[in-house]
């Protein structure tokens, strides 16, 4: 398999630390409200990338943490006057509801930075004896002067970089916070260097450390975390003992965007996934995500998910019939999953496949992908057409002329015997 990797801007071949394992890390959400599409995108992909690895033979061990401590969260709840334990476990929860209910299901491990503060310390205490962060009044700040490859992944210059957060006391404007001082209710924790509590960047490399030591193999998220978020992590990580590179290969997903706007909460342009489940079904969203890859921008329109429904509807329409297997199919989908998972070819080589009638594969990429490319022979269907027999007898015909309209229009053969 070949991965493009956003830190070398080419793509590779992928050579793992071990030979039979993947260690893969992903930034999960930040829990102080429901997520997204744009969120439903990034989450997809790597659930995909995670089964086909594993259907590969790789033992692959997927690790995503969750950001239950923040600005956000602690803002919300003072407003709903809850804890913020409760609010951010109660966004953690729709989280992985919202997970499952997109077939989201490939991840080991979710690791929750509020029960790794001993491990966010600990890595703070180590770059401050190393001389790359230092204490101010407002928290302790890690240097980036001391950092030579700073800018490396983002391509960014130093002088036409904008710091995120004011702070006169830090010493250079793009330095950014390890920890921060103050007291913030019930997350705020003692440290050798006075109460207070996490910055963004530190909770993902002590946790990676904790599971995967200082280097490890795919790190991944989306496009707006390259800076400055995953410059910061490298920065952290490799600062500790000079291990180069921390992660080989950086996989970025690319935006979701509403009338070409990216998505998100601060546009207000957002549509959540629960929502969006209500209206299309998780089939038809995955379908939809991996109908453009991985990099590329997707614009989200009820246009593109209509078809992307025509689309799965047409393939389980023809794929009716257990032909054996079709070799040609098969090596089009591993070929373009190998290449950099282009799964808009992957989907090609299952039209071509359900065509071809191998039905074995088709069962066999779905789970790969996430998607049932076959029509559900049950009982239901059987019911459906008891009813509209029912409604003709009863001479309800407007009705059952609706009911079989939605149903040849699902590929469904009708053949009415006269009255």
């Amino acid at each position: 398999m070949q991965l493009y990797s956003t830190l070398s801007k080419t793509i590779e071949p992928l050579e793992t630390l071990s030979p039979d394992r993947v260690s893969m890390f992903v930034c999960g959400p930040t829990v102080y409200d429901y997520s997204h599409l744009g969120h439903a995108r990034t989450y997809v992909v790597f659930d995909v990338l995670a089964k086909y690895l594993r259907w590969t033979g790789k033992e692959v061990f997927y690790l995503q943490n969750i950001t239950d401590v923040d600005d956000k969260i602690i803002d919300r709840a003072a407003r709903e006057q809850v804890s913020q334990a409760s609010l951010s476990r109660q966004f953690e929860r729709e989280y992985i509801r919202d997970m499952h209910s997109l077939g989201v299901d490939a991840v080991s491990y979710y690791a929750r930075a509020t029960t790794h503060i001993p491990e966010i310390i600990s890595q703070i205490e180590r770059l401050v004896r190393k001389g790359v962060a230092y204490t101010t009044d407002t928290g302790v700040y890690f240097n980036i002067d001391t950092f030579e490859r700073n800018g490396e992944l983002s391509g960014q210059k130093r002088d036409k970089r904008v710091s995120r957060v004011t702070d006169v006391t830090k010493q250079n404007p793009e330095d950014f916070a390890l920890w921060k001082f103050g007291e913030w209710g019930e997350y705020t924790w003692d440290s050798p260097w006075g109460r207070g509590r996490p910055g963004w960047h530190i909770e993902d490399t002590a946790i990676s450390e904790k599971y995967f030591g200082q280097q490890y193999d795919i790190h991944g998220g989306g496009l707006d975390l390259i800076f400055p978020h995953h410059e910061a992590e490298i920065a952290q990580m490799e600062s500790l003992e000079g291990r180069h590179p921390m992660v080989r290969y950086w996989l970025h997903t690319g935006f979701l965007t509403v009338k070409g706007e990216k998505m998100s909460k601060s546009l207000g342009n957002f549509v959540t996934i629960r929502d969006a489940l209500k209206l299309w079904n998780k089939d038809v969203l995955r379908y939809y995500i991996l109908l453009s890859h991985y990099r590329s921008p997707l614009q989200a329109t009820d246009e593109g998910l209509a078809s992307a429904e025509k689309a799965l509807e047409h393939i389980r329409a023809i794929a009716t019939h257990d032909s054996g297997a079709n070799l040609e199919g098969r090596k089009a989908f591993t070929d373009a999953m190998d290449a950099d998972l282009k799964t808009p070819m992957a989907l090609a080589a299952i039209q071509s496949l359900a065509s071809a009638g191998d039905i074995t594969a088709l069962t066999e990429y779905g789970e790969i992908l996430g998607i049932n490319f076959l029509r559900e022979k049950s009982v239901p269907l059987a019911i459906l057409q008891d009813i509209r027999s029912e409604l003709r007898t009863r001479k309800q015909f407007e009705l059952a002329d609706l009911i079989r309209e939605k149903m040849v229009s699902a590929g469904i053969t009708i053949t009415d015997s006269p009255l």
